[in-house]
């Protein structure tokens, strides 16, 4: 059964573009490694416009990620690359992310 993640992730507006910079030469590599591989079956991370807890100064970030199974989350949570990545973003962040993941019940696709 696939598994469905997301994460609010926050950044400090002013390391917005450090953040996308990073992101993109970081772990969107990683992510097209792991889609390429199988073990990514979507993966998207979108900038934050509107929302019901937005907040000044700060950017908001709405990552979701499907993966086949608890081993390919685990297996990218424990990648080296992805903990050197973590390394850099953290500071940027003003609070810690919720994450969130399961077993996904229901899934469409557009055809």
């Amino acid at each position: 059964m696939t598994q469905a993640n997301a994460l609010i992730i926050r950044i400090q507006g002013d390391h917005v573009d450090e953040f996308e910079r990073l992101f993109e030469e970081e772990e969107l590599r990683l992510w097209d490694e792991y889609a390429q591989a199988g073990k990514f079956l979507s993966a998207t991370i979108a900038r934050v416009g509107y929302g019901t807890d937005m907040r000044d100064g700060v950017q908001t970030y709405l990552i979701s990620v499907e993966v086949p199974s608890m081993t390919e989350h685990s297996e990218h949570d424990n990648d080296p690359r992805f903990h050197a990545f973590l390394d850099k973003v953290r500071p940027l962040q003003p609070v810690e992310p919720p994450v969130y993941g399961g077993n996904t019940l229901f899934s469409v696709r557009a055809r």
